[in-house]
């Protein structure tokens, strides 16, 4: 076959693929300003970008530098600020540093088209093979800062159904690696982050198209608890991202934790701040790694598959998030349309996590339990009227699976239990065929149904590429 009739074919594919229909979004995370940084390819932290393989985990657990990294495997030499002995005569002399060799940037456009169909008391609605040619374009910086110092920013611009555009700080964080103390032990995150409290199944950690909605987009504001998922305008679940300061670490090359603290819902603190008050919600994660490679990258004692993304091991953990939402309101109204006012007051998140590798197969499973103090106001005086807790119970598990490096597949079951005792129990089913038609293209055809409602479901054709 020529090159020529080859390229041609490519090129059938992709607008055959494209005519299809397609999906939600979700942030785009791969970074390649670090394959130009060591000149390596996308696959060598990625199975399929932007989910880490076990290399992966490790090097940005290590703030973005390869475990036992030497210099010849830096490739584009760094910008020294100040001589090394400086760094003796700390502090009679300035702290010697580094900058990227180059501007550290590195572009993520997703192209989607949309069939959906939804269905409400007020009807059925259809959409037809929305082209959203963009539907974002995510711009990052990342890198360090010698080797103590490491960064990650990112900046969304997204076009919206009605024309509109929006742009948005997504990450803004700066990393302090093996602060003191035993290496890999002791690091410190500050900034606007995604928490490693949900290393390994938030959305930018994910292969799918659609993050976890039964974790991170639950609403548990209701008159009688909450009743089921919102985009935006509603109490906290899960915050996917947050204002925080957080310690994580490795200890042993296994075991692994993260605490924080961090802003409560904000921005709309009074006065024109973020949040001024006093409280701050918390977090924290303990899991263990048995087999594999260690997440530290340690590979003492262990024989690894050729194949990166392969390794038999199991890790299995635990974590948790308290906080408290008093002092944002939200409208509300009793079954009868009367109107009311509701704050979010104190609020805990329990949950479990856990990640099998076997093989070219990869399970991952997190079932949270929730509990929300809910008080119910005066819609005209603002008086407290009651003050009532209500729980809730959410949980999925996915399958990740390697056909081959070039053709990947994804299902996910997601199961939510709302506060509101007069509402079913929300199922859904997520399905992903991806196809990296380069190292850093990709083409998702992903499905995503309601188990309880047969007429709301999306068809999915997303075309991501990072460069």
């Amino acid at each position: 076959m020529s090159r020529s009739t080859r390229g041609a074919r490519g090129m059938l594919f992709l607008a055959v693929g494209m005519a299809l229909s397609c999906l939600v979004s979700t942030r785009a995370n791969a970074v390649p300003a670090f394959s130009r940084k060591y000149q390596t390819s996308c696959q060598t932290c990625h199975s399929i970008f932007p989910k880490l393989n076990p290399f992966g985990t490790a090097f940005r657990l290590n703030g973005y530098h390869l475990p036992g990294e030497t210099e010849e495997q830096v490739k584009q030499k760094p910008v020294s600020l100040g001589a090394d002995a400086y760094a003796r005569m700390w502090p009679e002399m300035v702290y010697p540093s580094s900058l990227p060799g180059n501007v550290p940037f590195a572009l993520n456009v997703k192209m989607a088209s949309l069939y959906a169909s939804s269905h409400d008391d007020t009807g059925k609605t259809i959409v037809h093979n929305d082209f959203q040619f963009p539907q974002e374009a995510n711009l990052f910086a990342a890198g360090t800062l010698g080797n103590s110092f490491s960064f990650l920013s990112e900046v969304t611009y997204a076009e919206n159904p009605d024309g509109s555009s929006s742009v948005e700080i997504e990450h803004a964080r700066l990393d302090l690696i093996s602060a003191f103390g035993l290496e890999h032990l002791f690091n410190f995150r500050i900034g606007k982050l995604a928490p490693n409290l949900y290393d390994g199944f938030q959305e930018m950690w994910l292969m799918t198209d659609n993050g976890v909605d039964t974790l991170f987009t639950y609403n548990p504001i209701g008159f009688n608890g909450g009743t089921g998922l919102a985009d935006s305008g509603g109490g906290v679940s899960l915050p996917a991202r947050t204002r925080a300061i957080e310690m994580y670490g490795v200890a042993a090359h296994r075991l692994f934790y993260t605490v924080g603290v961090s802003s409560p819902i904000g921005p709309g603190g009074s006065n024109g701040q973020f949040n001024n008050g006093g409280g701050k919600d918390f977090y924290a994660r303990v899991d263990y790694k048995l087999g594999g490679l260690g997440l530290d990258g340690d590979s003492t004692g262990v024989t690894l598959p050729p194949e990166n993304w392969r390794e038999t091991s199991f890790r299995l953990g635990a974590f948790g998030y308290w906080g408290n939402g008093g002092d944002v309101e939200y409208a509300i109204t009793d079954p009868d349309g009367n109107p009311f006012r509701m704050q979010q007051g104190r609020f805990s998140r329990a949950g479990v996590f856990g990640s099998l590798y076997f093989g070219d197969l990869n399970l991952i499973g997190v079932a949270v339990h929730g509990s929300d103090d809910l008080s119910l106001r005066d819609n005209d005086t603002d008086a407290e009227i009651s003050l009532t807790t209500h729980t809730w119970d959410a949980w999925f598990a996915q399958a990740d699976y390697v056909i081959t490096p070039v053709f990947q597949v994804s299902a996910r079951y997601e199961n939510l239990r709302p506060a509101d005792p007069s509402v079913e129990t929300q199922r859904a089913l997520n399905a992903n065929f991806s196809f990296l038609v380069r190292a850093n293209i990709k083409l998702m055809l992903e499905y995503h149904r309601d188990l309880h409602d047969s007429q709301n479901y999306q068809l999915a054709t997303v075309l991501r590429a990072a460069f």
